[in-house]
């Protein structure tokens, strides 16, 4: 049974979606939260992410935006793993290509070990799995890795009880029971980019569409007013994209202009596919799809955008 809680939450740039952190009162258990493209700006601001750990990086599937993805992971160095993950060429690299996300747990007193971190991430695989809301993009089986002592092993399931706790705090639900539909939700404003400078402006087109999408400094994308929609969508579409197209037809963000459908205003997304098959009226990579002015595709601008020095190399096996 669940018992009550007292919890500090910090937000380092007072957005509840950005950098932040969450704490147990008395506990040793720290949990950080921020956006893949926020990896750089939560290393400077976080010296516990060079500690071993746990974290987990979520998304959606790049081919059906109605697919939440997530990936459970440990390193004796999180940090540097997750900057093998963002910019490295082989396989660790090209299948986090679905991460928009990042949860990283760690201990505040430093006596987490590499062997209570495969126990830990054991559990939380067998974990996630049981919740068909969500594909893991793991491979290993809870079985095949994290075995403590018994002693060690009652700690760590504390440990990992307070953790569940924290991470859903951050607005991760991974490890929550599901017993009903999961519904979606979408919503329509218009930017201010502030002083910061002008957002990256990202373009895709075809036959029958042609728009731009803005990826502003904190990670959230808008598909631009002034874009045009595809009318006729392929029967592959997925619902939730439908959906999105339907709402805002309802709302007035999209109107019939033509062949097209207009957009009227800054439409918001969470995924870069989702803003593509919306745009396009069908399944697509969105992180390929879009393109800067010189040809380089969303993936590999967001590559660059948590590059480190040569110097942060990760040598460590997964």
């Amino acid at each position: 049974m669940s018992k009550p809680r007292a919890i500090n939450i910090f937000l380092n740039d007072g957005d509840p979606e950005g950098l932040r952190s969450a704490q147990i009162s008395l506990s040793t258990i720290l949990a950080i939260g921020f956006r893949k493209l926020q990896l750089k700006a939560a290393r400077g601001a976080f010296s516990e992410l060079e500690r071993p750990g746990v974290y987990i990086l979520t998304g959606e599937d790049v081919n059906n935006p109605d697919q939440r993805v997530a990936y459970i992971g440990e390193s004796e160095g999180v940090a540097g793993r997750l900057q093998y993950h963002a910019t490295g060429k082989d396989e660790f690299g090209l299948k986090k290509g679905f991460w928009s996300n990042t949860f990283v747990i760690v201990s505040k007193d430093e006596n987490l070990t590499k062997s209570h971190a495969r126990y830990i991430e054991a559990r939380l695989i067998a974990a996630a799995k049981a919740n068909p809301a969500w594909q893991l993009e793991n491979t290993q089986k809870a079985s095949e890795v994290g075995k403590l002592p018994l002693a060690d092993q009652i700690i760590m399931d504390e440990f990992i009880d307070q953790l569940k706790i924290l991470v859903g705090v951050l607005g991760c639900d991974l490890f929550k029971a599901v017993t009903g539909p999961i519904v979606g939700a979408v919503s329509t404003v218009s930017y201010n980019t502030g002083s910061e400078g002008a957002p990256a402006a990202f373009s895709y087109s075809g036959k029958g569409f042609s728009g731009q999408l803005l990826v502003v400094g904190d990670g959230k994308m808008a598909l631009k007013a002034g874009s045009v929609a595809r009318s006729v969508v392929a029967p592959s579409l997925s619902k939730g994209v439908l959906k999105i197209r339907e709402d805002n037809q309802k709302s007035g963000a999209l109107v019939l202009d033509g062949e097209g459908l207009r957009v009227t205003a800054d439409i918001t997304f969470t995924s870069p596919s989702a803003a593509a098959a919306a745009l396009s009226g069908m399944s697509v990579n969105g992180r390929t799809a879009w393109k800067l002015p010189n040809g380089q595709t969303l993936a590999d601008w967001e590559a660059l955008q948590s590059a480190a020095p040569p110097s942060d190399a990760v040598t460590d096996e997964a």
